[in-house]
């Protein structure tokens, strides 16, 4: 694309020099690099859109002379004031320069720098910078540069680069200081008894903490590029092995086709990335958690993360995976199997109960005992609305009070949610707007929403509420049944990754059940997924199971062979 940008560009510069445009500078070579070289100088038209800048600086190479490699950088970057140069003679005569960019780089470390470039007793700007590579090697991290791209890409990256006069090419060394939040619990996936960790905005930190749960030279990562003006680091991290290379193939071609001039996060790369941009439901999980990142490399998926966010993207996702919290893994099975239990009727509660409530006082009276229904004519006496409108007005308002409670700053966010919903819902049942009855379903369907433990999860089900509600109202119990198949045959038809949405249950695999909605044990965790790890099905050997005074020869405990069921683990 760069290459059309250029070619296109010359074009049009070749057609006004014909006009008395630019005259004959436009394309010309460098008498110092031998290279066609375009003119600096048509960075200085203002009419130039930002690609067709970009087609000229990919195209500029650093020139023999100090002088015109920082008007170079004075004509591509502009009068910019935290572009710090440093100019230095050094003890041998040579002029040199050392430039960084304010507020990324560590000052004492440059100084460090300055010192030692001031200090040199080469006399040639070639042996200057082989020199000052040898000598700077040894504490930091030292690169070459011989473009305007390589040098603005080091001094984005915080590193510190010196030109020097003579010489067609700089040195760029480590300096790197830059300005971040500390490691601290993450507030959308909290904890009781599991790891206080969680992902920060600086993508180093966040590979550092993954290394330190994953001691393996088998943990790769790639690292790529995306944005065509905001060059973000992007990386993929895996285990080499356990991976399969059809699943590595698929993301990297979906990453390698995003054309784009900016990338601010995991959210854009989700939308270029995911199978289908018409899904209620999450296709890529979404979390801030390393042990829920490591759990799930270890099961063979793939990890993607971004520069400057927090969060990272898990590929292939299936529908268990929504309802896992990383507390199930570190508390007992018996009190994570009633809490997983819970969640599934929490999250089905949470669609469906609005919509059978309306269904049920609009068609179905006789469902409902004597007692009930008269109690619940009686609340509705003086309500002037139909109870399909009652619901889908309290279901909104208390939308727009959620949403309020979370744009809000977090002093008083909380207090307007909660004050809000009781004053209004007070007012609404005095008014005679609403019946005490809505008021019951509508908050319960509230506090069923928030037990799931992922949030667009959660938003999805919100969604389909409404959805079931219209239902209910329109034809009743049947409209209801029909959602509930329409929501089935969706997740049966989605993919993540080409990878079933709905596995194991559909397809269904021998044996995957074990963990795929509710936690089993640790040492029955003895295979991986078959649909992700088959590269490597065998987990730990069998007959693990604890008993009192019991050793691994008496339990008669076996080496990790291929045969047995395949067990679906989500675990670290």
């Amino acid at each position: 694309m760069a290459t059309d940008l250029v070619r296109a560009l010359i074009s049009r510069l070749k057609g006004r020099r014909r006009h008395g445009g630019f005259g004959a500078s436009t394309d010309r070579s460098s008498p110092s690099s031998g290279r066609n070289r375009i003119d600096p100088e048509l960075l200085a038209d203002d009419s130039l859109d930002v690609g067709a800048r970009k087609a000229v600086t990919d195209r500029l190479t650093l020139d023999r002379r100090l002088a015109e490699n920082l008007r170079i950088l004075a004509l591509a970057a502009g009068p910019s004031p935290d572009i710090t140069v440093r100019h230095i003679v050094t003890d041998a005569s040579l002029y040199a320069a050392v430039i960084h960019l304010q507020g990324i780089v560590d000052e004492e470390r440059v100084e460090g720098v300055v010192r030692t470039l001031s200090s040199a007793g080469a006399t040639r700007a070639q042996d200057l910078i082989n020199q000052l590579g040898a000598s700077l090697l040894r504490s930091s991290h030292v690169a070459t540069v011989a473009s305007f791209t390589q040098l603005w890409g080091a001094l984005s990256d915080g590193l510190a680069v010196i030109l020097a006069d003579g010489h067609n090419q700089g040195l760029a060394c480590s300096a790197q200081s830059f300005k971040t939040r500390p490691i601290e619990e993450p507030p959308t996936d909290t904890t009781l008894r599991g790891p206080r960790q969680g992902f920060i905005e600086d993508l180093t930190t966040n590979l550092a903490m993954l290394r330190q749960w994953i001691r393996t030279p088998n943990l790769w990562i790639e690292e790529t590029n995306l944005g065509h003006l905001t060059h973000t680091r992007l990386v993929i991290a895996y285990i080499k092995g356990l991976a399969s290379e059809e699943l590595l193939a698929e993301v990297r071609q979906r990453i390698q086709r995003i054309e784009t001039d900016s990338v601010l996060g995991t959210g854009p790369v989700e939308d270029f990335i995911q199978d289908t941009h018409l899904s209620f439901f999450p296709l890529i999980l979404r979390t801030e958690r390393p042990d829920r990142v490591v759990g799930n490399l270890l099961e063979g998926r793939v990890a993607i993360m971004v520069q400057n966010s927090p969060f990272a993207l898990v590929a292939p996702t299936d529908y268990g995976m929504l309802f896992q919290s990383a507390d199930d893994y570190y508390e007992p099975v018996p009190i994570v199997f009633v809490i997983s239990v819970l969640r599934v009727v929490a999250f089905w509660a949470s669609i469906l109960l609005p919509g059978a409530f309306v269904a049920i006082l609009t068609f179905h009276h006789e469902l409902l005992p004597t007692s009930l229904l008269l109690r619940i004519v009686g609340d509705r006496a003086g309500v002037p609305f139909p109870v399909i409108v009652e619901v889908f007005l309290m279901e909104l308002t208390f939308e727009l009070l959620r949403e309020a409670g979370l744009r809000l700053p977090r002093a008083v966010g909380s207090a307007v949610t909660i004050v809000g919903a009781l004053v209004l819902g007070e007012a609404a049942i005095n008014a005679g707007l609403v019946s005490p009855s809505v008021i019951i379903v509508v908050a319960t369907t509230a506090i069923a929403s928030f037990i799931l433990p992922t949030f667009s999860f959660d938003i999805s089900a919100r969604l389909l509420r409404f959805a079931f509600i219209v239902a209910g109202g329109s034809i009743g119990l049947f409209g209801v049944q029909y959602g509930i198949i329409m929501v089935v045959l969706i997740l049966a038809s989605r993919r993540s990754f080409g990878h079933p949405y709905l596995s194991p249950v559909a397809p269904f695999v021998r044996g995957g059940w074990r963990d795929y909605l509710f936690r089993t044990w640790h040492w029955a965790k003895t295979m991986r997924p078959k649909l992700v790890g088959g590269r490597e099905p065998i987990r730990a050997p069998r007959g693990q199971m604890p008993r009192p005074g019991a050793s691994p020869e008496s339990e008669g405990l076996q080496q990790m062979k291929p045969e047995g069921p395949s067990d679906n683990t989500r675990g670290q």
